[in-house]
């Protein structure tokens, strides 16, 4: 059950080997958490957000298992398979994603439909699961990692803020879908300096998933809908959507 605060005990974690994911479990498991299921494609990330949790929390029940968003012909299987074993469940991390190079997959449609498909596709497939269960139980939280790069589509990162902005429509409806039952929370993180965006530029206003992590859980606790982390990306977003499409062009990130 979630405590007294709105914080899971029991965790299906999708993209198990997200810095962000591992920061928010550190998190958790300092306030609440017992047991999580990490699913993903990356055995070696995995493991390491495992170590780091037993290392930390040595109680605490951690199980690993694979899983491609990629591949959409067995992904209702393994969802349902591991929804199944995690019983009781609390709340569902949708931490996956995969950024790619915009430069070299523009040109191949293979890649332009990989990117979709890990970043949108599979993500909405394995979250209608996921809301099909907690709905049927009568409660839960699912947190979906979403990115500020969804809500001004730009040049240098298409694909991957095209694919964004589809996830985070279908989280925000998925939230009105669920409430009150199950409370969704669609976190919008602006660059963040993990693994995955190391040796891009920097852009002003990066953030760590240290402090993703910490913007996730004041989320929950005040039981909101959206998540701005840095929160100053809110307003600045607000006036970005409204620049004319020439201006757009000329901004660097």
């Amino acid at each position: 059950m979630l405590d007294n605060h709105g914080l899971p005990q029991h965790v299906l974690v999708i993209g198990g080997g997200s810095e962000i994911v591992r920061a928010l479990l550190g998190r958790l498991g300092a306030a609440s958490l017992r047991s999580v299921l990490l699913l993903g494609p990356h055995p070696q990330s995995m493991t390491q957000t495992s170590t780091e949790l037993l290392a930390a929390y040595p109680t605490l029940v951690v199980e690993t298992r694979h899983l491609d968003l990629a591949d959409t012909t067995t992904l209702d299987h393994r969802i349902s398979e591991a929804l199944a074993s995690v019983q009781p469940l609390d709340a569902v991390i949708m931490g996956a994603g995969w950024l790619g190079m915009q430069s070299e997959d523009e040109q191949e449609p293979a890649k332009v439909a990989h990117s979709i498909t890990v970043n949108f596709t599979g993500p909405a497939m394995a979250l209608t699961h996921c809301a099909n269960r907690l709905q049927t139980q009568g409660y839960g939280l699912i947190i979906v990692l979403s990115s500020v790069a969804g809500e001004q589509v730009r040049r240098s990162n298409y694909l991957y803020g095209a694919a964004k902005a589809g996830l985070d429509g279908f989280a925000l409806g998925l939230a009105d879908r669920l409430h009150p039952t199950v409370q969704v929370l669609v976190v919008r993180p602006g660059f963040v300096t993990t693994v995955m965006t190391k040796g891009r530029p920097t852009p002003p206003l990066s953030t760590t998933p240290e402090r993703v992590a910490d913007d996730i859980i004041r989320g929950i606790t005040q039981h909101t809908t959206i998540v701005w982390s840095p929160r100053i990306l809110r307003p600045i977003m607000m006036i970005y959507r409204h620049l004319p499409r020439v201006l757009v062009r000329r901004i660097p990130y």
